[in-house]
């Protein structure tokens, strides 16, 4: 209880004060005395409307109500303690001086304690990760995850490998609990799901027999379903890693399924797709992803350099695959000549590659469309 001696608090304002004591104030002031104050003021709750200068409209309307005094305090937002211990004295209320001071006094000291709390959680935010005490040191702000990863620990060896290619190729920020949160949480699913609601873009659930056999898996997955149909908007990823029997929710999401590769279609690729942030502009996003892809690749790199645009065509991509090893013609004598360009007749290397690719496809369809023929003429001698 804070000490009565100090009237500090008393400059706090009446809507601070808690339900008890504005039911006190409410109980001394509403009964209509009839005798006036020496100055000639009421000594109800209409002596604290005219020394407030209330308008007399105002006045008839809150006298209509079961209590005037509080729904006079509660429109009038600006009044402090101390105004009222004023307007009391004037009123030759003392009485009521007497018995609310000290209730008053212990409301608004709370109050005021309240207030400094709040102001200090908004200017020093909790700290969830290890992440967040480095970023906050340097410029004030906590980090933005591109997903929370959700798994057991069971499938420690695969989420290493998630962790590899996101991180270390892709060049995307990953949030797990067991590597990024400090030690020290009070409340670890309050931590989790503000984490999720207001600094992950995505979840991103590892699924397997041992996933669920986790309840606080279960918990996040459901939040996070909940989350992002309030928010109208794509929060879920569904990783399978294992078969397993999926939650009935989750089986209606288009998901990763690294049981079911096959060559059309890159698995990594395809989670660092759907991490991407979708606000980003594309021309962002994909250099933003793919720039350490094409440092760690060196024919990539050679490639972007020579194009025009500075990107990889898809040609460019599988020339390599397609164009097979240059013949050596014959000359003249019977000698074994690989078929050169003159110098000052230089053709580009893509050009070349480009013009030996079709002509080596229209080469192999002559050759099958000869085939053909010949079949069909086998069968019509048979016949």
């Amino acid at each position: 209880m804070a000490s009565c001696d100090n009237t500090a608090h008393l400059d706090g304002y009446l809507s601070s004060l808690r339900a008890p004591t504005l039911a006190t104030l409410s109980n001394m002031l509403n009964p209509t005395k009839v005798l006036l104050s020496d100055d000639g003021h009421f000594r109800d709750w209409r002596g604290v409307a005219e020394l407030m200068g209330v308008d007399m409209l105002i006045i008839q309307n809150v006298e209509r109500t079961s209590n005037p005094f509080g729904s006079l305090i509660s429109q009038a937002k600006n009044l402090t303690a101390n105004k009222l211990i004023e307007y009391l004295e004037k009123m030759d209320r003392y009485d009521v001086i007497d018995d609310t001071i000290t209730v008053m006094e212990n409301d608004l000291y709370l109050a005021s304690r309240q207030n400094i709390s709040n102001r200090t959680k908004a200017e020093f935010p909790q700290l969830v990760t290890i992440g967040d005490q480095e970023c906050y040191s340097e410029n004030g702000n906590l980090v933005q995850y591109d997903a929370f990863v959700l798994y057991a620990r069971e499938d420690q060896e695969f989420v290493d490998r998630v962790v590899e290619k996101m991180e270390g190729e892709y060049g995307m920020k990953l949030c797990l609990k067991e590597r990024d949160f400090i030690a020290g949480l009070p409340f670890e699913h309050q931590a989790v799901t503000e984490l999720i609601s207001n600094r992950c873009r995505f979840v991103l659930p590892i699924f397997s027999p041992n996933f669920l056999n986790s309840e606080d898996n279960k918990f996040v997955v459901n939040f996070s379903e909940a989350l992002g149909i309030e928010r109208g908007c794509r929060k879920i990823v569904p990783c399978l890693y294992q078969q397993c029997d999926l939650p009935k929710s989750v089986r209606y999401y288009t998901r990763l399924d690294f049981t079911r590769q096959n060559p059309y279609w890159d698995f990594w690729d395809k989670m660092k797709k759907s991490l991407a942030d979708p606000s980003a502009p594309p021309s962002e996003r994909m250099s933003k992803l793919d720039a350490l892809t094409t440092e760690s690749n060196p024919e990539k790199k050679d490639l972007a350099q020579s194009s025009p645009n500075g990107d990889i065509s898809e040609k460019s991509k599988y020339s390599s695959k397609l164009v097979p090893p240059i013949c050596p013609k014959p000359n003249i004598n019977g000698e074994l000549k690989e078929n050169k360009v003159p110098q000052d007749e230089a053709v580009p290397q893509e050009l070349q590659t480009t013009r030996e690719t079709k002509h080596w496809l229209k080469k192999m369809w002559k050759k099958s469309k000869k085939k053909s023929t010949d079949k069909q003429k086998v069968k019509v001698l048979a016949f």
